[in-house]
């Protein structure tokens, strides 16, 4: 049982901190990070970590089967979608077409916010642990 709350603490922090540091990021700052091409990266190293993190829990039987599941399929949705949009913004940018550019932003951007909040529900799942 230790081990599992140890597991716990451990997905807390991580999960905790991915979800601040993507979720407070100011929007002409992640604005910015769009015209660059750096926030595709970093949304793809947060699915990335959060996945491990939220795997881990489920393993464990720490974090509830109905978060787990809904993370399941939002992972299987991001699997197939994030690099066809990525794509998209990467060809929108060549071309210069900044409509089509947005419309990916604003895709990845959704796919961020929805990966932020599926954390914070497993996150609450270690509430009681971190007590």
């Amino acid at each position: 049982m230790r081990g599992v709350k140890t597991v716990a603490k451990r997905v807390a922090v991580t999960t905790a901190l991915v979800v601040l540091l993507v979720g407070c990021a100011a929007p002409s700052y992640i604005q910015g990070l769009f015209v660059s091409g750096v926030s595709l990266e970093v949304v793809g190293n947060q699915f990335a970590q959060v996945s491990t993190q939220i795997t881990a829990g489920c393993a464990q039987k720490v974090i509830l089967p109905a978060t787990c599941e809904k993370y399941r399929v939002f992972g299987e949705h991001f699997k197939k979608t994030y690099p066809i949009v990525v794509g998209m913004w990467r060809a929108a940018r060549e071309a210069e077409d900044a409509e089509s550019k947005k419309r990916a932003e604003d895709v990845i951007r959704l796919m961020s916010e929805e990966l932020s909040k599926l954390a914070i529900e497993a996150l609450g799942a270690f509430a009681p642990e971190i007590r």
